[in-house]
């Protein structure tokens, strides 16, 4: 479904500024090698307040249904990171044994599982049934939901306000920005935090990562657009830091406006100065900007696809490491297949015995490097 208005101001949105090929949903791993509908992928920048976004859209219960294989605890990085994050959340917030703390799309509690280890209270709420279902089972009571400001209310009524509430690349993945801001606002307590992360589009545009862009991730974010979303709904955008993650992120933090909040550290303005340094948020440059950014892109793609084909030619097997969703991206950016390669080895067993989007290329278990 096209869309027509920016996610975070409801502007009206422009002509496309980037496009790159059309692919089937980045998550769509299939068991047999069936035809998948290929969908548009163009990005377009607001004219008001700057935000890159993609100008189509997937429903949501067609993404993160029963059948969503991404599961945060299947890597041990992410284990380790989730970890280190809710000690440096603790101690930055001076959390309490027994805060409540809700996380927004919490997949498998990888997260509230480190918070719960230190003394915190906790729920999660994630639309993936089954993986909600594995983390209750767990030991992490998840609600099987769309988090939406409607399930707010219900859960302020039923579980009361928590003082801290946490969303990991998850405002990326949807439509309705702007009702999940509405729901934190209406959730959280009147001194509580609201923390999200999130890719950085300033990096993927600097490190030249076009591979993040797929239909989950509908927004890019700058830290810009971010600050007027925040503003326009009476909350307070106070800091932000980088996050060396998925090519660069970061992480955003913010609290009730009409309430106490700290002062505004330098680090949001100093995010926002070189945005505007580089030309990302002013009117003129940004079609110039991406023109060149494409223009990269094409030949560092022309020289990694020389170099696959190469070894290919030569006699070699050739096999990816890792199947995550940006694979799909590269794997058609790329055109690669079975023809250049043999497989891909994914550490996730929802994942393994499947065929990659489209281009079918079958994904299985990292033993299959020791025959």
């Amino acid at each position: 479904m096209k869309t027509t208005q920016c996610r975070l101001c409801e502007a009206s949105l422009p002509a496309p500024i980037m496009g790159l090929p059309d692919t089937p949903l980045a998550n769509e791993f299939t068991k047999t090698k069936e035809y998948q509908e290929r969908l548009p992928l163009k990005l377009v920048s607001c004219n008001n307040c700057h935000h890159y976004q993609l100008n189509y859209s997937v429903e949501a219960d067609r993404l993160f249904n029963k059948d969503y294989v991404f599961v945060t605890g299947t890597s041990e990085i992410n284990v380790k990171y989730f970890t280190e994050y809710a000690k440096d959340v603790v101690t930055r917030l001076n959390l309490k044994p027994g805060d409540f703390v809700v996380e927004i799309a919490s997949n498998d509690g990888t997260l509230l599982k480190a918070f719960k280890n230190l003394g915190m209270r906790v729920l999660g709420i994630d639309p993936a049934e089954a993986i909600a279902m594995k983390a209750s089972k767990s030991g992490i009571e998840t609600l099987p939901y769309f988090f939406t400001e409607k399930l707010s209310k219900k859960i302020k009524e039923e579980y009361g306000s928590p003082k801290l509430i946490c969303a990991n690349n998850v405002l990326a993945h949807l439509d309705n920005v702007i009702d999940i801001v509405k729901g934190v606002k209406n959730l959280l307590t009147e001194d509580g935090t609201f923390i999200f992360e999130n890719s950085y589009f300033k990096d993927m545009y600097v490190n030249n990562i076009p591979d993040l862009i797929y239909h989950e991730h509908m927004s890019h974010f700058l830290v810009y657009p971010l600050q007027v979303l925040f503003q326009s709904h009476g909350m307070f955008f106070y800091d932000v830091q980088p996050r060396d993650v998925h090519g660069g992120s970061i992480r955003g933090y913010v609290r009730m406006k009409p309430f106490w909040a700290p002062q505004q550290v330098s680090s949001v303005d100093d995010f926002i100065k070189i945005e505007r340094e580089l030309g990302l948020i002013g009117q003129g440059d940004k079609n110039i900007k991406m023109a060149s950014w494409k223009e990269r892109i094409n030949k560092l793609s022309g020289k990694l696809w020389s170099t696959i084909n190469q070894y290919a030619e030569d006699g070699k097997k050739v096999v990816a490491y890792g199947a995550p969703s940006k694979f799909t991206t590269l794997s058609y950016m790329l055109d690669l297949d079975t023809e250049n390669i043999a497989y891909v080895v994914d550490d996730n067993p929802l994942k393994q015995g499947t065929f990659s989007p489209g281009k079918h290329i079958p994904v299985v278990d990292s033993s299959e490097l020791k025959k």
